[in-house]
C-alpha cells in the first residue's frame, strides 16, 4: 500500500495527483471573438432574436409611461362627461 502511495505521489512533483494542471486549464481565457468562431446559422439567428427581444423589452416600459402619462392627463382635464369620450379616442 505504501508503493502505491509514494509511486503516485511521485508522478507530480507537489503530489497533487495533477489537480493543478486541471486548475491551469480552467482558469485559461478565451479572447471575446473566438466565443462567436463556432457559432453556425442557427446560433447567430438565435442571437439576432435575443437581441432584438430584449430592445422590445427595453422599449416596452418606457411606451407604457407615455401611454400612461397620456390617460392621467386625460383624467386630470377636469370635465367627466369628456373623459370617456378622451380615453376611447383612437390615437393612431
Amino acid at each position: 500500500m505504501k508503493t502505491e502511495e509514494a509511486s503516485s505521489s511521485s508522478a507530480t512533483p507537489n503530489g497533487d495527483g495533477g489537480r493543478r494542471r486541471k486548475k491551469n486549464k480552467a482558469n485559461q481565457k478565451v479572447p471575446f471573438y473566438k466565443l462567436f468562431s463556432f457559432a453556425d446559422r442557427l446560433d447567430v439567428i438565435l442571437m439576432i432574436v435575443g437581441t432584438l427581444s430584449a430592445i422590445g423589452n427595453g422599449m416596452s416600459q418606457p411606451l407604457m409611461t407615455l401611454i400612461f402619462g397620456k390617460l392621467i392627463n386625460t383624467f386630470g382635464s377636469g370635465d367627466p362627461s369628456h373623459i370617456v369620450k378622451e380615453v376611447s379616442k383612437d390615437r393612431a
